[in-house]
């Protein structure tokens, strides 16, 4: 299967210096591209962002797919 591009966005808690508080839900790192790939390079990419951003949990995805039209 062939995915033509792609958005990962990491989420997690980020530390505020001038309230010197913890954020939760906060926008961590996003990487996206419009260069596509083959699913098995894209689940690679997902395995290794996963561990360096120690984001192996509550995962979510939002796929869409387009029949392709046959004119």
């Amino acid at each position: 299967m062939y995915i033509d591009n792609y958005k990962v966005q990491i989420k997690g808690t980020k530390y505020h210096e001038k309230t010197d508080k913890q954020m939760k839900d906060q926008l961590l790192a996003t990487y996206e591209s419009n260069d596509g790939m083959n699913i098995k390079a894209l689940a690679n990419i997902l395995e290794e962002l996963a561990d360096s951003h120690q984001a192996n949990y509550n995962i979510s995805f939002n796929i869409i797919m387009k029949q392709h039209d046959h004119d």
